[in-house]
């Protein structure tokens, strides 16, 4: 019988099952969080694996909770929200419920302050709601309706709030503080719905659950998700080179993986998806050639997100890049005196660079560029 492809052994979107390497912790943290009924705030950069981990302990859960999504990332003002938490709501209704009248006056008696309209059909139990007239009361008003329902047929409800940061400038229709705070109403009061809120943009993020002035302050209990250690990858990568191959991927061929890719998932995925399209295991040379590969193929859209850029943060950002063991020091005098900035203009860059995660601190304390590939473009400049 043949093995899994290689685009299912390393998928570019969300990777579970046998894809999914490792987070043991973070997968048993997060589950406890989540049928212990404790919301939780989850910051990772972008294709950092959330997704795939919110995926992942949703299917180690099964059965012991339903899961509903709101994605926030293309939401354009209050209404947008609105419409999005209420489908929701509708099909995490009719999921609780089983089929039945007396199920479909459990599920009206639930939403009863929002009118709801409950029909019977083949497929069980539909559930529709009235747009309401003042949009922040009404998300709280349908957030509560779900937690009762939930409790009605003895459920657990697991809510993904999705790039939740962009709650912040939905200014149309009502004001943010009212979105947040009829979020928080609703959650602090929930009994059988466990929130979660991802997002990939740190400061807006802790700005929403750790400003004392806001109004999901203190909410949440936080989780960070950074990279996949090297030892989890080796031996995952080990495991898919036999499937694969029946042979032993060599130590060198491995650790040329992850050196390229920086452990980033995106890149490990997008660079192993190629090698193990090839009919034998790669050495060294022909890992550097495929990343070689990936990087051009990269080039015009990290050109343009460079180009973008302020000319001092241009200059310190590859000065970054060409330092591949990382920079200990990035806005001192002897780092920044090469490339003429002063130290308040390349203070102020490097603010700008690791707001918008173009920079990160490893955990040595040295500073190199969060994207892999971009690192290789900018090196590789003239």
């Amino acid at each position: 019988m043949a093995g899994p492809s290689p685009f299912e052994l390393f998928p570019l979107g969300v990777a579970t099952g046998r894809a999914h390497c490792n987070r043991t912790r973070e997968r048993e943290e997060l589950a406890r969080n989540v049928l212990g009924g404790v919301h939780t705030w989850l910051w990772a950069r972008r294709r950092m694996g959330k997704t795939s981990l919110v995926e992942q302990v949703v299917q180690d859960l099964g059965r012991e909770v339903v899961a509903g999504k709101i994605d926030l990332l293309v939401v354009h003002d209050a209404r947008e929200l609105e419409a999005r938490v209420r489908s929701c709501i509708e099909r995490l209704g009719s999921r609780l419920a089983p089929r039945g009248r007396p199920s479909a006056a459990k599920l009206a008696k639930a939403f009863g302050e929002l009118k709801p309209e409950v029909s019977i059909g083949v497929s069980g139990l539909g559930l529709k709601l009235a747009a309401p007239a003042r949009i922040g009361e009404g998300i709280s008003e349908m957030l509560l309706g779900l937690d009762r329902a939930a409790g009605l047929y003895r459920r657990r409800v697991v809510l993904v709030f999705d790039e939740f940061q962009q709650l912040g400038p939905l200014v149309s229709g009502t004001s943010p503080r009212s979105l947040e705070g009829a979020v928080r109403h609703a959650a602090e009061r929930a009994k059988n719905v466990t929130y979660l809120f991802s997002g990939s943009q740190r400061h807006l993020l802790a700005s929403l659950f750790e400003e004392a002035d806001r109004p999901l302050y203190r909410l949440c209990r936080k989780m960070t998700l950074e990279r996949i250690g090297a030892e989890d990858y080796r031996g995952f990568l080990r495991r898919a080179a036999r499937s694969r191959w029946r042979v032993r991927m060599t130590d060198e061929a491995i650790g040329r993986i992850l050196a390229l890719s920086g452990r980033h998932p995106h890149y490990v995925n997008a660079l192993c998806a190629r090698l193990w399209s090839e009919e034998q295991p790669p050495d060294p040379a022909a890992v550097g050639s495929a990343w070689s590969r990936i990087v051009g193929e990269e080039a015009n859209a990290i050109a343009g997100r460079v180009i973008r850029l302020a000319p001092s943060q241009r200059a310190l950002l590859r000065a970054i890049a060409r330092a591949e063991e990382g920079v200990e020091h990035p806005i001192s005098l002897e780092f920044l005196s090469p490339l003429r900035l002063p130290a308040s203009t390349g203070g102020r860059a490097k603010e700008v660079l690791e707001r918008d995660d173009l920079i990160r601190q490893d955990g040595t304390g040295r500073w190199t560029l969060v994207d892999p590939a971009m690192a290789a473009f900018l090196r590789g400049l003239q």
